[in-house]
């Protein structure tokens, strides 16, 4: 009894213990944390357009959620403090005069870093959200300050530190509204227009056949006159040939600019003149296919600083300017706070975290000043401007080396090796019971390749060849006449269907030849580059298949799932004793199966090997029906049609050139507002492709422009 009440009084004891240290360190704890994830958002918050990974975008997304709340509470809880303190001994203490300087300081950091203002679009629509969370946090902040107010310096900075606070806050939530969709699709905007003047028109023509002329009028189309991608600055004296410190030549920055200017309205989905697309014809047909993506690769950072960061706001006059008056204002509070008193009555610790709250919010504002001008931004405006040499100089001493734009990397993801589960999840049985295992096996059999410069230049060669030969966008035709032209027509009916359909039985199709060749890859280029194409479009249909156009994708690739696991728990059954399968119970596409793999099946080739072995003479459907939308074995008929019909040079020749085609057409298809969404996650080959596609004028987005009509009148 004794060992049992010791053990009760030590629980109680301990208890009291953490409340007593929690009391002391719980608004600490939540200052230290904001400032943690702000330092988190900074550092990373900018690099998620040039890294699609997961590991990458997961402490972005949660330092992103838990910055706002966590700052928030910590505004209550010193509140709360100041105000019990206020309570017991009727005036504040030189501690809590100290801490209430927190107030300002963490209405700051909401205000978040310049390079990251929205973790997706769904944030720009919030914006409102937001504007009401300034709000919430201003109060907050001026309830903290009159309770603490009093005649010494400390009141005064805190005051000014609220000023910086409010425009760091103000200009988030400016920016979030900006970038939303409603007001970017209203600034994009042309003025409306009225139409001349048809009431006076008519009622001249009706004074004229009065006084007894026979009046007819004749109709004089306007010439429009082609509008250049330059619509402000005096370009005359800019050097060609010059390049920015990190070697990008400044003409292609400036012409990306003023493509944006114009190319911006896809992303909203808007529409665009013949006018412009003769425009950006003329500018890409006289630029290499290295230059062509660079220039589309600086577009769409611009892009996405636009929707992302605060660059509407931070690159003009205004912004620069702004940018001086908050980072004179800290480092003068800075100054003050170091020079002006004594604080020998102050916690040690309390004091320390005011230091590093203000030195880190400098640092910050630092950071962010040379990130500003180190931007493409900057190098637009001095170049338009012709700022002087000596200008020039100073900002490029300044500038920090130049981030990736996007990640230049193709996903790939293999489904015959996910079918067979060749690399399985550790602890498997856990994240089944926690409902995360189908979503982490897609994560896990993803891989990542770099885009090959000989892949970028055969499909700006197919683009230009199109743009030449065609008046029209890309169509699904074009992907069936690479067999016409190969004069494989069997196989017509692989391309005759929806396009999910087609890359998965391409892509099936594709793994099977691809490891029952064995080719040299140095030998044979078009042999790597087809299956580097073959699974970036299975991993678009598989993880974003929102970027593809509109079908049954996800009940193919289930019902394909299904037929396959089927087949390889036969083969299982069939080659080894009971005793020694194993089965694993997984489907992560929908309905849950079973599946059972031998350990010497769990490898790909030996997997097409089976594969290959189906005897596939008689087609599929005419034994399965309409039902099951599977296309494993369409895939292995049409497999074994292609190692029949041609030798291996000329069969992965034709291979690479449908996959093309797929992904021009996939490109052609798609909606700017998935292109968005996919520029946050490193950004997306298919983005760069569609982009390309609508500046040579081979997408839906362009409707013929016309000038008024000016009506003569004609008397006799």
């Amino acid at each position: 009894m004794d060992k049992t009440g010791e053990g009760k009084n030590s629980k109680v004891l301990f208890d009291v213990d953490l409340r007593k240290i929690w009391k002391v360190w719980d608004l600490r704890a939540m200052v230290l944390f904001t400032l943690g994830v702000q330092i988190v958002l900074l550092l990373l918050g900018n690099r998620r357009k040039s890294s699609p990974k997961v590991w990458l975008r997961v402490p972005v997304w949660c330092a992103y959620l838990t910055s706002d709340s966590v700052a928030t509470v910590a505004l209550g809880v010193l509140s709360s403090k100041l105000g019990e303190a206020n309570e017991n001994s009727g005036h504040l203490d030189d501690n809590s005069k100290l801490v209430a300087l927190w107030a300002p300081l963490l209405l700051l950091l909401l205000g978040g870093p310049d390079t990251i203002t929205a973790y997706s679009l769904e944030d720009n629509a919030l914006w409102l959200r937001h504007l009401l969370g300034l709000g919430v946090q201003a109060g907050a902040t001026a309830y903290v300050l009159f309770m603490a107010w009093t005649s010494s310096s400390l009141s005064i900075l805190s005051l000014v530190m609220t000023l910086v606070g409010l425009i760091k806050y103000g200009e988030r939530t400016w920016v979030l509204w900006l970038a939303s969709k409603d007001k970017l699709r209203e600034s994009m905007l042309t003025p409306p227009d009225p139409s001349p003047n048809y009431p006076r028109f008519m009622a001249e023509y009706s004074l004229k056949q009065a006084e007894g002329y026979h009046v007819t009028a004749d109709e004089v189309t306007e010439v429009q006159v082609p509008v250049g991608v330059y619509v402000t600055g005096d370009l005359s004296n800019i050097d060609y040939a010059q390049k920015t410190k990190h070697g990008i030549p400044v003409h292609l920055i400036i012409k990306a600019y003023g493509l944006l200017k114009i190319f911006k309205c896809l992303f909203i989905d808007l529409i665009l003149s013949y006018d412009d697309r003769d425009m950006s014809r003329s500018i890409f047909k006289d630029i290499s296919w290295k230059d062509a993506f660079q220039l589309i690769e600086i577009e769409l950072g611009f892009m996405y600083d636009l929707l992302y960061t605060k660059a509407m706001l931070l690159y003009s006059v205004w912004g620069f300017r702004r940018r001086f008056i908050t980072f004179s204002l800290n480092l003068l509070v800075l100054a003050f706070f170091s020079l002006a008193e004594k604080y020998s009555n102050c916690s040690t610790g309390d004091l320390y975290i005011t230091y590093a709250l203000l030195a880190v919010i400098i640092i910050f504002e630092i950071y962010s000043i040379l990130i500003l001008l180190s931007s493409d931004w900057t190098d637009v405006w001095l170049s338009v401007h012709n700022k002087s040499s000596a200008l020039h100089c100073a900002v490029t001493c300044v500038q920090l080396p130049k981030q990736p734009r996007w990640s230049n990397s193709i996903a790939q993801f293999s489904f015959l090796q996910f079918c067979i589960n060749e690399n399985p999840l550790v602890c498997h049985g856990i994240l089944k019971r926690l409902r995360i295992n189908e979503k982490l096996e897609k994560y896990h059999y993803t891989t990542f390749e770099k885009v090959p410069p000989d892949l970028k230049k055969k499909i700006f060669d197919k683009v230009e060849v199109n743009s030449r030969e065609h008046e029209k966008p890309v169509g699904p035709g074009q992907i069936g006449k690479v067999l016409s032209d190969y004069q494989f027509e069997d196989a017509m009916w692989s391309t005759e269907v929806e396009l999910d359909e087609i890359i998965l039985t391409w892509h099936i199709a594709t793994e099977l030849c691809y490891y029952s060749d064995k080719l040299d890859e140095s030998d044979f280029p078009d042999y790597s580059l087809s299956m580097l194409l073959s699974r970036y479009m299975c991993y678009l249909l598989v993880m974003y298949p929102f970027t593809l156009p509109t079908g049954i994708g996800q009940i193919r690739i289930r019902d394909t799932f299904a037929e396959a696991e089927k087949f390889f728990e036969a083969q299982a059954h069939s080659n080894t004793e009971p005793e020694e399968s194993h089965p694993v119970s997984r489907n992560p596409f929908g309905k849950r199966t079973s599946e059972v793999v031998h350990r010497s099946q769990k490898a790909l080739p030996s997997a097409c090997e089976m594969l290959l072995k189906v005897n596939t003479e008689v087609h599929p459907t005419k034994v399965k029906g309409g039902r099951s939308k599977s296309v494993l074995f369409n895939a292995c008929n049409l497999a074994t049609a292609l190692k029949a019909a041609m030798d291996e040079e000329t069969r992965w020749e034709m291979i690479l050139k449908l996959w093309v085609e797929v992904l021009l057409h996939a490109a052609s298809q798609s909606r700017g507002d998935c292109h968005t969404n996919q520029l946050r996650r490193g950004g997306e080959l298919l983005t760069h492709v569609w982009l390309l596609l609508a500046h040579f004028g081979l997408t839906d987005h362009f409707q013929r422009t016309e000038g008024h009509a000016i009506a003569k009148l004609i008397l006799r």
